[in-house]
């Protein structure tokens, strides 16, 4: 609201800077859609193949690492069950149910990430942004300084307390940099960000 309770410039209910990250938000989304779009792909369906890593997650779990409402992840899990990429399985105490990659699923998200994530052309498509344009501009300190700004408004609306586990993409702004400067040289062969022990979990 403006002075004197009139609406003022930016409009009622919606304030300039989180108005704008919404809008970049989209507009990187449609950057994943179409990197992501040959493998039918989304990224939502990305980060949840990646939640789920090599041994699976109990859905109740799943959707507080997504930090995304309950009813959003049943109907991914559904939609990727009936695509055959991730199936449901008793877990050790046998009263409930962990989500798994299949065989399939797994290597469609494996060779996905080898394409976009480990070659660097994620990291590549992000620079005109974050340069203005200039793709030769170092872009490091814009990085840090968006992922600082991203952390304390992680920080102080939360609205999930029952999740503050590591992040789903648990790397730092120099990461992503080194992507950017040697294409390939990644996080490794197994890109999980939950791989404890990946020969438990057998298809």
């Amino acid at each position: 609201m403006g002075l004197g309770g009139t609406p003022g410039a930016f409009g009622a209910g919606m304030d300039a800077v989180m108005f704008e990250l919404k809008a970049a938000h989209l507009s990187v989304q449609r950057v994943g859609r179409a990197f992501l779009q040959g493998d039918g792909l989304t990224p939502a369906r990305f980060d949840l193949m990646n939640a789920l890593g090599r041994n699976g997650m109990r859905q109740s779990d799943l959707w507080k690492r997504l930090e995304v409402a309950r009813s959003v992840v049943c109907e991914m899990v559904r939609s990727l069950m009936r695509l055959g990429w991730v199936k449901r399985v008793r877990a050790a105490d046998s009263r409930t149910w962990l989500v798994m990659l299949t065989r399939v699923g797994r290597a469609l998200f494996e060779r996905a990430y080898d394409q976009h994530v480990e070659s660097g052309n994620v990291a590549v498509a992000m620079e005109p942004g974050l340069g203005r344009g200039h793709v030769e501009t170092d872009t490091l300190s814009v990085r840090n300084e968006i992922w600082w700004i991203c952390e304390g408004l992680l920080e102080a609306y939360r609205t999930r307390k029952s999740w503050f586990g590591p992040d789903l993409y648990c790397c730092d702004p120099e990461d992503y940099y080194m992507w950017l400067t040697w294409p390939g040289m990644g996080p490794g062969d197994v890109p999980f960000v939950d791989d404890l022990t990946p020969n438990a979990a057998s298809e």
